[in-house]
């Protein structure tokens, strides 16, 4: 996780979105609404189960879809199982970011 984390260097927090390719279809249009809508206050990051499913399962996000795990300064501050909604999403992830 951290070579992802890594990718990122800026002090926005980064949330991961691991998803089912099952599902990408379905949740193709929020996850891109929320990333839209996240932009200025964290990154998104989306990252399918199956491509890495060693990193999936180390982070308990390899059985529902989509998880997703905000990190802050490196470390994990929320987790969201199974929510696909963008006005959910950000919502719940924006109380954990600082605005611009």
């Amino acid at each position: 996780m951290e070579e992802i984390l890594a990718l990122f260097p800026d002090d926005k927090p980064i949330l991961i979105n691991f998803y089912d390719a099952n599902t990408e279809n379905e949740i193709k249009d929020d996850i891109f609404r929320a990333k839209k809508l996240l932009e200025d206050r964290a990154k998104l990051v989306s990252v399918k189960q199956q491509d890495y499913p060693e990193i999936a399962k180390l982070w308990d996000a390899d059985s529902k879809s989509p998880s997703m795990i905000l990190f802050k300064d490196g470390k994990p501050v929320t987790r969201i199982y199974e929510e696909t909604h963008y006005l959910d999403i950000v919502a719940k992830v924006g109380k954990f970011c600082d605005d611009e």
